[in-house]
Protein backbone atom coordinates (compact mmCIF):
# COMPACT_ATOMS: atom_id res chain seq x y z
CA UNK A 1 0.00 0.00 0.00
CA UNK A 2 1.38 3.52 -1.01
CA UNK A 3 0.70 6.08 1.70
CA UNK A 4 0.64 9.38 1.25
CA UNK A 5 2.56 9.62 4.54
CA UNK A 6 5.71 8.41 4.77
CA UNK A 7 6.77 7.49 8.66
CA UNK A 8 10.79 7.52 9.42
CA UNK A 9 12.22 4.16 9.62
CA UNK A 10 13.17 2.96 13.10
CA UNK A 11 17.12 3.22 12.26
CA UNK A 12 16.56 6.87 11.92
CA UNK A 13 14.70 7.12 14.74
CA UNK A 14 17.27 5.33 16.99
CA UNK A 15 20.20 7.76 15.25
CA UNK A 16 18.33 10.86 15.69
CA UNK A 17 17.57 9.98 19.23
CA UNK A 18 21.06 9.27 19.90
CA UNK A 19 22.54 12.05 18.59
CA UNK A 20 20.02 14.33 20.31
CA UNK A 21 21.30 12.53 23.57
CA UNK A 22 25.02 12.60 22.78
CA UNK A 23 24.69 16.39 22.43
CA UNK A 24 23.37 17.04 25.94
CA UNK A 25 26.14 18.07 28.49
CA UNK A 26 26.90 15.31 31.24
CA UNK A 27 24.62 16.73 33.70
CA UNK A 28 21.45 16.64 31.34
CA UNK A 29 21.91 13.38 30.25
CA UNK A 30 22.01 12.41 33.83
CA UNK A 31 18.41 14.51 34.29
CA UNK A 32 16.87 12.47 31.44
CA UNK A 33 16.91 8.99 33.32
CA UNK A 34 15.87 10.79 36.28
CA UNK A 35 13.41 12.29 34.64
CA UNK A 36 11.80 9.60 33.43
CA UNK A 37 12.04 7.98 36.57
CA UNK A 38 9.97 10.67 38.19
CA UNK A 39 7.64 10.35 35.72
CA UNK A 40 6.81 6.73 36.47
CA UNK A 41 6.57 7.26 40.26
CA UNK A 42 4.36 9.74 39.90
CA UNK A 43 1.82 8.02 37.16
CA UNK A 44 1.84 5.08 39.48
CA UNK A 45 0.67 7.20 42.69
CA UNK A 46 -2.02 8.42 39.95
CA UNK A 47 -3.24 5.00 39.08
CA UNK A 48 -6.09 3.38 40.77
CA UNK A 49 -4.53 0.23 39.61
CA UNK A 50 -1.12 0.89 41.61
CA UNK A 51 -1.40 -2.28 43.96
CA UNK A 52 -2.42 -4.63 41.13
CA UNK A 53 1.29 -3.14 39.45
CA UNK A 54 2.87 -3.68 42.06
CA UNK A 55 2.17 -7.04 42.86
CA UNK A 56 2.14 -7.85 39.42
CA UNK A 57 5.65 -6.67 38.66
CA UNK A 58 6.72 -8.39 41.97
CA UNK A 59 5.43 -11.37 40.50
CA UNK A 60 7.54 -11.28 37.24
CA UNK A 61 10.40 -10.31 39.42
CA UNK A 62 10.01 -13.14 41.30
CA UNK A 63 8.93 -15.89 37.90
CA UNK A 64 12.34 -14.23 36.60
CA UNK A 65 14.47 -15.36 38.91
CA UNK A 66 13.11 -18.73 38.87
CA UNK A 67 13.55 -19.78 35.36
CA UNK A 68 17.29 -17.99 35.60
CA UNK A 69 17.55 -20.94 38.49
CA UNK A 70 16.02 -23.18 36.27
CA UNK A 71 18.22 -21.99 33.48
CA UNK A 72 21.46 -22.56 34.95
CA UNK A 73 20.76 -25.32 37.25
CA UNK A 74 19.90 -27.25 33.46
CA UNK A 75 22.95 -26.42 32.44
CA UNK A 76 24.94 -26.95 35.26
CA UNK A 77 26.11 -24.16 36.75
Amino acid sequence: MDLPVKFPRETEVIREDVARFRALSPRERFEVPRGMLRMGDRIERMSPQAAWAKRYALEQELLAEKNTREFFKRHGY
